[in-house]
């Protein structure tokens, strides 16, 4: 109840001191980080008194407070805190690399493969299947021929194929969860993100090529590789310098890895590479190749993660528009069903039938729901590439997206609960308190 009390004092004070700054101004971006920062924390907190997410109260609190419903956080707002999430997503790459250990994943490899192929790559198929089945419920398909529906289906099949490695360390974090499925569940969502990137050049290409559009199929190809192979290479220098940092120096190896998580979000989108790929492959460089103890790393990072990581979720957040969500809620939820559906069939089967363990057979769908970064990236890629049709499909990949990142979370949490593994990280992190219950 205090903590409800304190998120409406909050938003109070932001209406208030809303009159007395420019929100274009300096002080207005510092204004909606912090306005942000203390939403999401007691968003939180009320999320997890009534046994929810805490990642669930900080999207919520983004989605009340923006643009699309209160507005104590406008657009403009979070155009300026765009920086935010560049190092927020860094962060994440150099966590989840660190956190992959190679002999680990070599145990469910084969486990890993099997999902990818039937779970993952499927959907793509599945998705595309079911959007071009239900097309006379989107208008975007009312003039276009069999053959351009087929392709701007398996477009938007790829689009929404995605999972959320963000998510799924949040979850894991709040939930302190280790063990065989929570190390399946992180290794298959990063591998998945690399497959969707690569499906999508090949899918845009054949769009562009039947539809028209800003596409150059040699182009995508070349900027895919580039994209992908550039930013490993650029990633495992990275990874060198932080462990050589680490070696050398030792104190103030957070700060220092900050400094670069900084950097690389603002140097790698001006070099046209990921700063995902890039910080994972660093991490993984720092975890598995490098003499350095990334675990001393991790430790210190934590208290830099929190800031960062609440106000990115509520960002997140602030994104949805839940009036538009309405207007195309029939195929949303027709989507969304089938994608989880499929996740929940096929990853059952194929992880079955590569013998991994119960835990994972039973479970591990759930980590491929979850939906974020590399989607959020094609919302804002398909209407540039695809002016005629691009922004209709906008809404409709938005609408999906909304609906996963709403109620995903809880499936994710209660999944990692109910397989035992939750609590079995010694150590805190950046989506946890102590005392907080599981």
């Amino acid at each position: 109840m205090i903590a409800l009390l304190l998120l409406f004092a909050v938003a109070g004070l932001m209406q208030a001191a809303r009159t007395f700054t420019s929100e274009t101004a300096f002080a207005g971006t510092e204004l909606a980080f912090g306005f942000l920062l203390l939403c999401a924390y007691f968003a939180g907190r009320v999320s997890s008194q009534l046994r929810l997410p805490k990642l669930t109260g900080y999207l919520i609190a983004g989605v009340v407070v923006g643009p699309f419903m209160l507005d104590l956080v406008t657009k403009e707002m979070t155009s300026s805190l765009r920086v935010v999430n560049g190092v927020a997503t860094c962060i994440l790459g150099l966590t989840a690399g660190s956190e992959l250990n190679l002999e680990r994943v070599k145990s469910f490899a084969r486990p890993l493969r099997a999902v990818m192929l039937v779970s993952v790559v499927g959907s793509m198929l599945v998705i595309a299947g079911v959007i071009y089945l239900i097309r006379p419920l989107v208008p975007l398909f009312a003039d276009l021929t069999s053959t351009q529906s087929i392709a701007v289906s398996a477009l938007l099949g790829v689009a929404l194929s995605p999972q959320s490695p963000a998510v799924v360390m949040a979850l894991l974090a709040e939930t302190r969860a280790d063990g065989a499925l929570s190390r399946f569940m992180l290794a298959s969502v990063v591998v998945a993100d690399l497959v969707a990137k690569v499906a999508y050049s090949i899918a845009a290409t054949f769009a562009g090529v039947t539809i028209g559009g800003g596409v150059d199929p040699l182009g995508t190809v070349v900027s895919v590789s580039w994209e992908l192979l550039g930013s490993i290479v650029f990633g495992v220098a990275i990874g060198m310098v932080i462990g050589g940092f680490l070696r050398t120096v030792g104190n103030g190896a957070s700060m220092f890895a900050l400094l670069i998580c900084m950097i690389v979000a603002e140097l790698g989108t001006r070099m046209h590479l990921d700063p995902l790929i890039v910080m994972l492959a660093a991490g993984i460089w720092l975890e598995n190749f490098s003499r350095a103890d990334a675990s001393k790393l991790l430790h210190g990072f934590e208290s830099a993660q929190l800031p960062v990581f609440l106000v990115w979720f509520a960002l997140a957040g602030t994104r949805l528009d839940l009036v538009q969500l309405t207007a195309v809620i029939g195929p949303v939820m027709i989507i969304a069903a089938s994608r989880a559906g499929w996740h929940f069939v096929a990853t059952r089967f194929a992880a079955d039938r590569a013998g991994a363990p119960p835990e994972v057979s039973r479970h591990a769908w759930i980590g491929l729901v979850p939906q974020a970064g590399l989607s959020l990236a094609f919302l804002v890629v398909i209407p540039k590439a695809f002016p005629t049709f691009g922004p209709s499909a906008a809404v409709l990949l938005l609408g999906v997206l909304a609906v996963n990142q709403l109620v995903s979370p809880i499936l994710l949490r209660s999944a990692l609960v109910r397989s035992g593994e939750a609590g079995k990280k010694q150590g805190g992190d950046f989506a946890a308190e102590s005392g907080t219950s599981h």
